[in-house]
């Protein structure tokens, strides 16, 4: 089946301040833990500032999963900077088809930046699994794993790309460059940096 075909039963669109605000407290709180997830009134921020969009993937009227995006001016990378399924769909290829569509959607001379926990940096061998295979899910559905690595939050990441993206280090420089839009400049050096 070919990609076209795969997509065509799926709906991607972006939400309205109302929908994403009440996607956040009843999933986001649900599928992040505290310490990864934004306070609202920051994503409401990056949103009014344009440097975050919110968006649902679909089949038919029913959401299936989410996904919210970060670029900042002048920066050729795309953050994924939040992305799940709702519990129900997973596995039903919901997953897979939204990195699909983020793939064909990309703007001319862009990349897309996946964050996923570092697996060296596990804490025990079910904190591995999970890691391992979340990896092996973002390569499955084409992306390539940089030499990159970042700490963000005090936990390492590696990170992954989608499209034609640059050598580690300017991958490591626009990753810094997108936080520092996104995080409180007084507080973007003690939790956000690279390795």
């Amino acid at each position: 089946m070919s990609e076209g075909a795969k997509l065509a039963s799926w709906r991607f669109r972006r939400l309205a301040r109302s929908e994403w605000t009440a996607l956040y407290y009843e999933q986001m709180e649900r599928d992040f833990p505290p310490s990864e997830l934004k306070p609202q009134e920051l994503l409401a921020d990056l949103e009014g500032q344009g440097i975050n969009t919110l968006w649902g993937a679909y089949r038919g009227e029913t959401l299936t999963g989410y996904y919210v995006l970060a670029q900042a001016p002048d920066n050729p990378a795309l953050l994924l900077d939040y992305f799940a399924v709702l519990p129900r769909f997973r596995g039903t290829g919901c997953g897979g088809a939204i990195l699909r569509h983020l793939r064909q959607t990309l703007p001319e001379g862009c990349y897309l930046l996946i964050e996923s926990e570092n697996p060296q940096g596990a804490a025990n061998p079910a904190d591995l699994s999970i890691r391992e295979r979340r990896v092996a899910f973002y390569r499955r559905n084409g992306a390539a794993l940089s030499s990159a690595t970042v700490w963000l939050f005090g936990v390492e990441y590696v990170l992954l790309t989608l499209g034609a993206a640059p050598s580690a280090g300017q991958i490591a420089t626009d990753y810094q460059a997108l936080y520092h839009y996104m995080l409180p400049k007084a507080a973007f050096g003690t939790m956000c940096g690279s390795t």
